[in-house]
């Protein structure tokens, strides 16, 4: 008797897998890959996109999305939002957030094409994680990570005269529905049934370096010891005879005009 319109739509038969590429490194490369034969809008107007959350141990460099060639070369077309922790140079043990999410639009392939599988690849870098805050480790020289997996979905615009304001059960603007219009229709690629990496289907496990504080000993604080101590010499050295040449010159210029 009663109907109504809903944003989000199940699109079955199609399905991608996510996995993290190896060696990780300290920049882990996350590989998105989609039979290329089932890979297509399901309207004309369509956008694909995937949703990323990562932990504060992750971090995107968002100017890395500025060249249209590196972003053609991992078959994305744009970094489209970008929200939480976005520090470049700070360790996971200071940042006071619990990451970051982002919102890319993927690259897919043409009608035409003869390819049998489609990736996309989006480029992820490793904060400096302290060991003692892991708690499961394959090794004192390894972290492990559990990584939300990504979402992804078909976002294409609702039919004129689809009104989302009758649906009581409609909930908007909860996560990233809200990053785009009031008039935009979800249709969700479910994850392959095997997920590379993946701990239980929602979890992509990751092991990243870290560094091993047994094997490292005493040497690494003695050192960085020895390197601050050393610098602060330095300084203190160039400030003193820097100035102390200045003082010089300015008392002689003082007597030879003195003189004259």
């Amino acid at each position: 008797m009663f109907t109504f319109p809903s944003r989000h739509h199940p699109l079955p038969g199609t399905s991608f897998a996510a996995s993290f590429q190896h060696p990780t490194g300290l920049h882990p490369k996350l590989d998105l890959t989609f039979p290329a034969s089932s890979l297509s809008p399901p309207q004309p107007a369509c956008a694909l996109h995937a949703y990323l959350t990562l932990p504060s141990a992750l971090f995107i460099d968002r100017y890395q999305f500025s060249d249209a060639l590196f972003l053609k070369s991992q078959n994305l077309i744009a970094l489209r939002a970008l929200s939480g922790e976005q520090d470049l140079e700070a360790p996971d043990w200071v940042i006071p957030a619990w990451g970051s999410a982002a919102l890319f639009e993927i690259a897919h392939p043409p009608a035409s094409s003869e390819e049998e599988t489609w990736t996309a690849t989006i480029p992820t870098h490793l904060r400096y994680v302290k060991p003692d805050n892991t708690t499961t480790s394959s090794s004192s020289d390894t972290a492990h990570l559990s990584i939300p997996a990504p979402i992804l979905f078909w976002a294409c615009p609702a039919d004129e005269g689809t009104k989302f304001t009758t649906n009581p059960f409609d909930r908007a603007n909860l996560g990233y529905d809200g990053l785009f219009g009031t008039k935009t229709m979800f249709y969700h690629v479910p994850p392959a049934p095997v997920m590379g990496d993946a701990e239980d289907g929602l979890l992509l496990g990751l092991e990243v370096p870290v560094l091993d504080a047994e094997k490292a000993g005493g040497w690494v604080g003695i050192a960085t010891v020895a390197v601050v101590v050393a610098g602060f010499t330095w300084v203190v050295w160039k400030v003193l005879g820097g100035g102390g040449g200045a003082g010089g010159k300015v008392e002689k210029g003082k007597e030879g005009k003195k003189k004259e």
